[in-house]
């Protein structure tokens, strides 16, 4: 894992759920792994947000959007 996701995984672990915290990084670790021997293309990462979003807290889901969208933009 590079610095970058090592700094989302920590921004996105404060903002979920505590009781998804878990969850949530188990699904972003294997993302990460995963990029290490495929390309995210944007139907992979639209997959990942709909697995993550919900177990963000809810008065921080527009943020954490936000965050995620501007990593979308380098996707094709």
């Amino acid at each position: 894992m590079h610095s970058g996701q090592q700094k989302f995984l920590a921004f996105f672990l404060e903002n979920t759920l505590s009781e998804k915290q878990e969850e949530a990084k188990a699904i972003l670790v294997q993302s990460f792994a995963d990029q290490q021997t495929k390309k995210m293309t944007l139907e992979d990462f639209h997959a990942l947000q709909a697995k993550v979003l919900p177990l963000v807290k809810p008065e921080k889901l527009a943020e954490v959007k936000g965050t995620m969208a501007h990593f979308s933009r380098n996707l094709s």
